[in-house]
């Protein structure tokens, strides 16, 4: 697999060894998890081992941890999963875990190297991506990879007790630089 990197985070692959305590922990933060379906379960570490090893065994999923260059310290996961080799396209999720990395960029360096994955290592024709109304960083991240909104599926989920619509958002490959 070729090198996914920037100057400042890589991915690689996910492995069983990567279920931490800090890795649960961030699933369990209700800031972190706020915006992930995994929120409405609590995790451990075995139920993160079990997410990694589920994926890896999944051809159709591609699970990263995103990963510091200074320190080499696991910061978060990026997923291009629901992979259709027919249709040539892929959805990608992503959080990051570790609070003292967030508002800094690294989300939208992780959403280029993901979307330059699917597009230049994987062959996909189109990307997809989701995110709640009320996730207007997400939202930025995406547009700024060059994500096109596509549509606004009205109180589409629950959160904290209040129905909210999530934006779909779509890249081409041939919008791909």
């Amino acid at each position: 697999m070729a090198e996914l990197a920037t100057e400042r985070v890589y991915l690689r692959p996910l492995s069983a060894q990567d279920a931490t305590q800090t890795y649960a922990d961030w699933m369990n933060d209700p800031q972190v998890n706020q915006y992930l379906e995994t929120r409405h379960s609590p995790q451990s570490v075995e139920s993160c081992r079990a997410f990694i090893e589920q994926c890896n065994a999944d051809p159709a999923s591609y699970l990263f941890g995103i990963f510091l260059q200074q320190g080499h310290r696991h910061v978060g996961n990026v997923k291009l999963g629901f992979v259709n080799s027919h249709y040539q396209r892929g959805q990608v999720s992503l959080f990051i875990g570790d609070k003292a990395c967030w508002g800094q960029g690294l989300s939208s360096e992780v959403v280029r190297l993901i979307t330059a994955y699917g597009f230049d290592s994987l062959g996909l024709h189109r990307l997809e991506a989701g995110c709640y109304e009320d996730n207007l960083a997400s939202l930025r991240i995406f547009l700024k990879a060059g994500y096109t909104v596509e549509g606004f599926m009205r109180e589409h989920v629950t959160l904290n007790g209040r129905h909210m619509g999530c934006f779909w958002l779509g890249k081409l490959h041939n919008e791909h630089a």
